[in-house]
């Protein structure tokens, strides 16, 4: 057994650990282990003794009928023997107060239970994981049950987080849990002062209301509290925020202050600058340590999309230090991807890890200062991106292991071969540091701020586009809400350097065949980078000869000194940020929601499952044929010949318009509709002039003429005075 050997070997190598503790045989729940380390009881709590820790059998019970928090250790863990305490400590306060909802928290021992621990991929310890019930259609319990999480790395083992994130989970999956009591507190001005001064040890989330003390108490005949008549869903919006609370617990506090009790708080914080002034508002404040303290939350009132917006935040400013394995933990990374489609959980978690890599023995706190920009631009993405600081020097040297066994993985064609290019890996992943490092999930290409000089680490805005250019899944499901950020207004064309995002038709109830259309589109996806990557580095190359090769005839000829510095100088400019693509897929089935969505033209209906489309980031061109003018497919060697044939700019892909009615005889008028009314305008005008030029031309054409065709009488013959 995998993990009992692991414990085994752990033992072996620490034979004079913890005073022997493989020989007296004490595991942390026994009862001498909960004497000698908790103490003696000094409250109810700590008379409760624990339940006996779970085997196979009775773990697969419990968890099937109940939500569970259970703990997996090893008695020979020092840290889960520390640990230990606090475990007990917090099933006492548990017991008290949920002892009347449908809750555990057990524990289960992974020297004697190897086979449960390696089933349910336990790798360290102790490991606190949350299960809870699979039900069938009709919400009755099918005997089984799942992983639905696990406790916060960020946030400390103690009782009092163990507690809260007890009571945040029975609020999420207990249907019980409407009728729990708000967690939200009524806050006055000195709560408010600390923590607009970050004077706070935890962070709050707080929500303002143009509403009084009075107003929120009262409650009328219907039993519904009274809001100002301009804020018609301010009940449905304090119901909201009131479940919200209990759901954030572990993570955040979280308050509500009365604006017209205190009208300068809110004056003074700006809250309806941008928004209408009824309107709750909320802002999340951050610890003063953490860097820079206000986040004002913006997105839709929806507790699953404020409550992953906390948790983002919350996660992200702990700049949790990281090692190689670590990120292992924290993501779905490899240094290696199979020549086989893989079994993957939908919908897909596409995380994206930022690391703040730096070097332990010459980072200062001037480089750390950019880490508060990095969060605050990475709190604005849409995606699953997560922020850690990295010091272990392996994380750079898988990053070149991850180079040499990309080849491997895009040499799937036999016809086509490719090569290890050890000059273009060093040109696209040589930095010093510090720098950020950025890795996806299953992905074998690493981004990497290139940091050549103390300065490029201060330049805040430059990673501030790096980071938004950096924050895309490597492959990631494209849904109605995430539209607006793989696609950008066409006022910022100039940002997006010709990107493009490849769109596949996938049907996510049949997961096999999703699983064989992900591994296709990521066989394109690598490949494409490499190739994108080689064509900018040899240019690169080619240019760097002929500056050479300008020098030496600079030189030949004897020409100033100056002049062949100033040739000398001439900057090669490095563009593998050109030309990127991001890669996504449509789930068919639910792809009608798309037709509500503002300024999306594309209709999915055109389109079947195993289908593709390459659509320009700014929404104005695509392409779904290929070089021969046939269907474009959801295959590696098609979408490729079209991808290198727009970063060759041949031509030889017939170019559509999005939107544009146009086509066959009429395909030029694309051009003009690409305009928009401008392009109309234009067309109407020149469409006049022609027709106003055509017409006097007719005229002057039908005039009555002369005998040698000349119409304003010169030489007809003069009348004489006689006549």
């Amino acid at each position: 057994m995998k993990l009992l050997g692991l414990s085994l070997l752990y033992l072996t190598a620490g034979t004079v650990l913890a005073n022997n503790v493989h020989l007296d045989k004490r595991s942390p729940d026994s009862p001498e282990a909960a004497k000698d380390e908790a103490g003696a009881a000094g409250t109810p709590q700590d008379n409760i003794e624990l339940p006996q820790t779970m085997g196979t059998e009775e773990f697969d019970s419990v968890t099937s009928q109940k939500l569970t928090l259970v703990e997996f250790y090893s008695p020979y863990c020092h840290h889960c023997k520390s640990f230990f305490p606090t475990w007990k400590k917090a099933y006492g306060m548990y017991k008290s107060k949920f002892a009347n909802t449908n809750t555990d928290m057990r524990q289960v021992n992974c020297v004697e239970s190897g086979d449960l621990c390696e089933r349910e991929q336990i790798e360290f310890y102790p490991n606190i994981l949350l299960y809870a019930p699979i039900l069938d259609k009709d919400g009755k319990s099918t005997g089984k049950s799942k992983n639905i999480g696990s406790f916060p790395r960020t946030l400390e083992k103690t009782e009092a987080n163990l507690i809260s994130y007890i009571q945040e989970s029975i609020a999420d999956y207990d249907p019980t849990s409407s009728s729990m009591p708000s967690a939200s507190k009524e806050m006055n001005v000195d709560e408010m002062l600390k923590a607009i001064s970050g004077e706070i040890t935890k962070p709050i989330f707080i929500s303002f209301w143009q509403a009084n003390k009075k107003q929120w108490d009262s409650v009328d005949l219907g039993g519904k509290l009274r809001f100002s008549d301009d804020c018609v869903d301010c009940l449905h919006i304090k119901q909201l925020w009131d479940r919200l609370s209990n759901k954030i617990v572990s993570l955040a506090d979280s308050g509500h202050l009365l604006c017209q009790d205190y009208p300068k708080v809110c004056e003074r914080l700006e809250l309806n600058k941008n928004s209408k002034p009824s309107r709750p508002k909320f802002v999340m404040f951050l610890p003063k340590d953490k860097g820079t303290i206000r986040f004002d939350y913006d997105g839709p009132l929806e507790i699953n999309k404020m409550r992953w917006w906390v948790n983002k935040l919350f996660v992200n400013s702990a700049y949790e230090v990281v090692s190689a394995r670590g990120i292992t933990e924290v993501m779905e990374f490899t240094k290696v991807l199979r020549h086989e489609p893989f079994a993957q959980n939908y919908p897909l978690k596409s995380k994206v890890t930022v690391v703040f890599f730096f070097d332990v023995d010459n980072v200062t706190p001037e480089d750390e200062a950019v880490l508060p920009y990095m969060l605050r631009t990475l709190q604005k993405s849409p995606f699953n991106v997560q922020l850690y600081k990295g010091k272990h020097k392996r994380i750079l040297e898988n990053v070149q292991t991850m180079g040499e066994n990309l080849i491997d993985y895009i040499n799937y064609d036999e016809s086509e071969k490719y090569e290890y290019n050890e000059g273009m890996q060093i040109a696209t992943s040589i930095t010093q540091v510090p720098t950020i490092v950025v890795l996806k999930d299953n992905c074998l290409i690493p981004e990497i701020y290139q940091n050549f000089a103390l300065e490029q680490m201060r330049k805040y805005d430059e990673i501030e586009k790096f980071l938004e250019r950096a924050q895309y899944p490597f492959i990631g499901e494209l849904t109605p809400e995430l539209v607006s950020a793989y696609f950008v207004n066409q006022d910022h064309v100039d940002d997006v350097q010709d990107a493009k995002v490849v769109i596949i038709f996938v049907d996510l109830d049949k997961l096999k065949e999703t699983d064989e259309a992900l591994y296709k589109l990521s066989l394109v996806a690598h490949e494409y980078n490499f190739l994108k990557k080689s064509y900018y580095f040899n240019q690169i190359l080619e240019q760097r000869a002929s500056k050479e090769a300008e020098v030496e005839k600079l030189r030949a000829k004897n020409e100033e000194t100056l002049t062949i510095m100033t040739a000398m100088r001439k900057k090669v400019p490095h563009l593998f940020n050109n030309d990127d693509v991001v890669f996504t897929f449509i789930n068919k089935p639910k792809s009608k929601n798309f037709r509500y969505v503002s300024g999306w033209k594309i209709n999915p209906n055109d389109y079947e499952v195993g289908d593709a489309i390459v659509v320009t980031k700014d929404h104005r061109y695509y392409w779904d044929t290929d070089l021969n003018n046939n269907k474009l497919k959801n295959e590696p060697k098609q979408i490729k010949s079209v991808l290198m044939s727009l970063l060759h700019k041949d031509n030889k892909v017939e170019k559509k318009f999005v939107g544009s009615p146009y086509g066959g005889l009429l395909y030029s008028m694309n051009y003009v509709h690409d305009c928009g009314i401008w392009g109309y305008l234009a067309l109407v005008v020149v469409v006049y002039a022609l027709v106003s030029i055509s017409m006097r031309l007719r005229r002057h054409r039908n005039k009555p003429r002369g005998i040698i065709g000349v119409n304003n009488g010169a030489f007809l013959p003069k009348k004489s005075n006689k006549d």
